[in-house]
């Protein structure tokens, strides 16, 4: 395919956005539109942390200004959405009409909340958070009664900015020690137990169903206890239904499935992000869900779609906050693959398979998962000793550090 004039890019969280900013990096002086549901392109991480305390403007994670947006020549058709694709003519109609036309369209329309499946999940007051509305909304609860039903990342995240801003919550999800899958059981129930110490009310249960009661909730928990509160948010995962591309005749599988270059069952159409799936080893794997892979997934696709080489990323890495501490991780679980622990106040804990390092997660130190990840990459062999030493920096594990 020849280079392409006009792109059009169908949403504008940070894969889609990615995309547009990195054909203006690579020096691509053709035509780029954007089509974002919300009223901006903007940043997410934000949503389940600190606007949940400060109620931040969404004008201060809007990735640019408008003065910035015309600078680089990136036209935005904010506050609307593709109800339409036609793959073959390679247009995009929006729910105003409008019909775009591009040599090239890019599908980042990301997830969306998972539908709660309990009896009064429709209540006003029953909320999700995927939107900068969902945040203002519950932020509008701060220091009022609020039961979160999920502990994974986001509602982790979520309850600890909601504790933080002063509000009385209850947590409720049925496993033992929450977020096992994305941290490891050690560092899992190391971050769990910040709920119960913050003041959170961490019941192992399930929501059987909420009742308005007077100007409250009632949330019935399936072991029988009942929680009255004043909002509830709904952080049970989130789904992927790319109903336009389905529509369209593109391949479809719970996602959109791609080739590694991002490209579609369908010429000049591309798919990037969380709505994306690519096949690895035999097996299609969904999305990460995570900014930073988002952004590299971005910059591929635009390079691929450029003609260009890519990048090149290192191990996958995200981040989460709450109470004050940041959380990283890097790298992904193998097969054979055991941890092993550095103590301390927040303990960093190593995951390795033989004498390699494949993943490390820590609380507060930045410093130990950059290195860890440049172990990760390099594939250094590794002591399991020297790694759970804390006289040993991570640092001094590389070669030549």
């Amino acid at each position: 395919m020849s280079a392409p004039r006009r792109v059009l890019i169908a949403g504008g969280g940070i894969a889609g956005w990615t995309v547009a900013s990195t054909f203006r990096d690579r020096g691509f002086d053709g035509e780029i539109v954007i089509v974002e549901r919300e009223a901006a392109c903007y940043d997410r991480p934000p949503l389940s942390k600190t606007v949940l305390v400060d109620g931040a403007p969404l004008s201060s994670l809007a990735f640019a200004a408008p003065e910035a947006l015309a600078q680089a020549s990136i036209e935005v058709h904010a506050g609307r959405t593709v109800v339409a694709l036609d793959a073959a003519a390679r247009t995009l109609r929006l729910d105003d009409g409008a019909l775009l036309a591009g040599d090239v369209i890019v599908l980042a329309t990301g997830t969306a909340a998972r539908p709660a499946a309990f009896p009064g999940s429709t209540l006003p007051g029953v909320l999700s958070l995927q939107t900068y509305a969902d945040a203002r909304a519950l932020h509008a609860l701060k220091g009022r009664r609020i039961a979160v039903v999920g502990a994974g990342l986001i509602g982790a995240e979520a309850t600890a900015a909601l504790r933080t801003a002063g509000s009385e919550v209850t947590l409720i999800d049925p496993s033992a020690v929450p977020g096992t899958r994305a941290f490891g059981p050690t560092m899992a129930a190391h971050l769990h137990a910040m709920h119960g110490a913050a003041g959170v009310d961490c019941r192992r249960d399930t929501v059987a169903g909420v009742v308005p009661t007077g100007g409250a909730l009632r949330v019935d928990l399936t072991g029988g206890d009942a929680v009255e509160v004043d909002g509830v948010l709904v952080a049970t995962g989130v789904v992927t239904d790319p109903i336009v591309a389905r529509e369209s005749g593109l391949d479809v599988d719970d996602g959109i499935v791609v080739q590694d270059s991002g490209l579609t069952s369908a010429p000049g159409i591309y798919a990037v992000g969380d709505v994306a799936r690519r096949w690895k080893n035999g097996v299609l794997r969904p999305g990460s869900g995570h900014w930073d892979a988002a952004r590299a997934d971005g910059q591929d696709v635009a390079d691929a779609i450029l003609g260009l080489p890519p990048a090149g990323r290192g191990a996958d890495w995200f981040w989460s906050d709450r109470y004050g501490h940041h959380v990283e991780v890097v790298g992904a679980l193998a097969g054979t693959a055991r941890e092993v622990v550095r103590p301390g106040l927040h303990p960093t804990v190593f995951v390795v398979d033989g004498d390699r390092l494949v993943r490390a997660v820590s609380v507060d130190d930045p410093l130990a998962v950059r290195a860890a990840r440049r172990l990760i990459d390099r594939r250094t062999p590794v002591v399991a000793d020297q790694l759970v030493d804390p006289a040993v920096p991570v640092r001094s594990l590389l070669p030549h550090a």
